[in-house]
C-alpha cells in the first residue's frame, strides 16, 4: 500500500451499510467505540427489497433447529427495546404490531393444520379460521382463493427503507463515519487491519465486521479467508396504490415464493415476493411480476384496479442450510454478520447487538450454530419460485 494514500483510523470498520451493517455500527458506537461504515451502497442489496414483515411464525419451519426459533423470536422481541434505546420513532420507521393471516391456498392444496399444531407447540398465539371465518375478518379477500387460514397474533411490520434511513442518521449524528466506496484490499499493520477502498482511502481498524450480504464471501477472500458462498436469492417486489385498509392484517400466501400483501402505509401496498436461485438477473421480469400480480388479483380482486407505482429487485444472502452466519473468523480480527436470507430485517437489530457483544466480550448467546465457517450441504434448490 502506498504511503501517500489518505488514511483514517477507527476502532471498528464495518464493511456493508445495509440494515445489518448499520445496526452493528450503531450498537458498536453505543459501546463507546469509534466506527466507520465502508459501503458501496449496492442498489440491489436485501435491505432495499424487503417488505418488512417481522414474523418468526411464518418464517420458521419444523426442519430448522430449535435454536433458530429462539433467535427469530428474540429478534422480534428486541425490536421495541432497540427503537427505544436509540430514539427511533415508531412512525418514522413504519414500525407497528400486526396480525398475520396465513392463507390455506386452493392453488396448492397444502393443509396448514400441521403448521398450526407446530405453532401452538411453540406457544405462538394463533387461531384456525375456516372459510367463513376468513371472510368475516378479511371481507375483501376472495373466498375462491382459500379454504381456511391461520390467524397469527403478536407479529410486526416495519418499513425497511425508513428504518435504514433513521439508523444511518442516528449513526452519523453520534459521530459515525460513512465511506461510500467499495473495499478493494485488506492488509495488516501490527495488530491492526488495513482496509483499502476504491477511492484510495485506507482505513486502519482493530477489527472488521463483514456484513456485505451476498457479496460477503468475495470480500472475505480479499483478506485471504475462505467462506461458503452466499447464494444471491433474487426477490421481485411491486408497490401499488389503492384504497386504504382493504386488508385488516398482513396477508401471507404460502404458494411459490410465499407471496404477501403488506399495507405499508394507508393505501400503499407492497406485494411479492419471488425466490429465484438460478443465475438471476437484476431486472424485473414479466413472468415473475405477472405471477405476483395474478395471485394478488386472485386473492384480492379489487387490486385489479390499483395503480402500479414502482417495482424493484433485491438479493437475499442465503447459505444452503438457510441459517445466518454470525461469528469470528481467522484470529478474531474479522467478524461475519451475513446470510440472513428472508430474515435480515427481522434479525438486523438483534444481530447488531450480538456483534457488539461479541467484540466487547460480553456475549451471553450461543452462536455456535451460526459459525461462519461451518460445513454446508449441497444446495437443495434448483429452480425459481414465485
Amino acid at each position: 500500500m502506498e504511503e501517500n494514500m489518505q488514511r483514517a483510523h477507527v476502532d471498528i470498520a464495518v464493511v456493508g451499510g445495509g440494515l445489518i451493517g448499520a445496526s452493528s455500527a450503531l450498537h458498536l458506537q453505543a459501546a463507546g467505540l469509534s466506527v466507520a461504515i465502508v459501503d458501496s451502497a449496492h442498489e440491489f442489496r436485501a435491505s432495499n427489497a424487503a417488505a418488512g414483515m417481522l414474523t418468526p411464525a411464518c418464517e420458521f419451519d419444523d426442519w430448522m433447529p430449535s435454536a433458530f426459533w429462539e433467535l427469530l423470536t428474540e429478534g422480534l422481541e428486541y425490536y421495541k427495546p432497540f427503537l427505544e434505546r436509540f430514539g427511533l420513532d415508531h412512525d418514522a420507521t413504519g414500525y407497528r404490531d400486526s396480525v398475520f393471516t396465513l392463507l390455506q391456498m386452493r392453488e396448492t392444496g397444502v393443509d396448514l393444520r400441521p403448521r398450526l399444531d407446530m405453532l401452538r407447540s411453540l406457544k405462538v398465539r394463533s387461531d384456525w379460521l375456516d372459510g367463513d371465518d376468513v371472510t368475516s375478518v378479511e371481507p375483501n379477500l376472495s373466498p375462491g382463493a382459500y379454504t381456511g387460514a391461520i390467524r397469527i397474533h403478536d407479529q410486526g411490520v416495519v418499513n425497511p427503507l425508513l428504518l435504514h434511513d433513521e439508523v444511518m442518521k442516528r449513526f452519523v449524528s453520534d459521530g459515525g463515519r460513512v465511506i461510500s466506496s467499495p473495499v478493494v484490499d485488506f492488509g495488516e499493520r501490527g495488530d491492526d487491519v488495513l482496509v483499502s477502498t476504491a477511492d484510495g482511502l485506507v482505513v486502519t481498524a482493530a477489527k472488521v465486521v463483514l456484513a456485505a450480504g451476498p457479496w460477503t464471501a468475495q470480500v472475505a477472500a480479499l483478506a485471504g479467508h475462505q467462506l461458503p458462498d452466499y447464494t444471491p436469492v433474487k426477490g421481485q417486489m411491486v408497490e401499488l396504490s389503492g384504497p386504504a385498509r382493504l386488508t385488516n392484517s398482513v396477508v401471507f400466501m404460502p404458494a411459490g415464493g410465499c407471496g404477501s400483501i403488506v399495507e405499508r402505509a394507508p393505501g400503499q401496498y407492497i406485494v411479492g415476493t419471488s425466490e429465484e436461485y438460478v443465475t438471476p438477473s437484476v431486472a424485473n421480469t414479466a413472468g415473475v411480476v405477472g405471477a405476483i400480480l395474478t395471485r394478488l388479483r386472485r386473492v384480492l380482486p379489487a387490486a385489479g384496479e390499483w395503480s402500479i407505482e414502482r417495482m424493484w429487485t433485491g438479493f437475499r444472502p442465503m447459505l444452503t442450510d438457510e441459517l445466518p452466519a454470525i461469528g469470528e473468523i481467522g484470529g478474531g480480527e474479522f467478524i461475519v454478520a451475513a446470510g440472513h436470507h428472508r430474515n435480515g430485517v427481522l434479525l438486523a437489530p438483534f444481530t447488531g447487538k450480538l456483534v457488539a457483544d461479541l467484540i466487547a466480550g460480553t456475549r451471553d448467546w450461543d452462536l455456535s450454530p451460526y459459525r461462519p465457517d461451518r460445513p454446508q450441504r449441497r444446495h437443495a434448490r434448483f429452480a425459481g419460485k414465485y
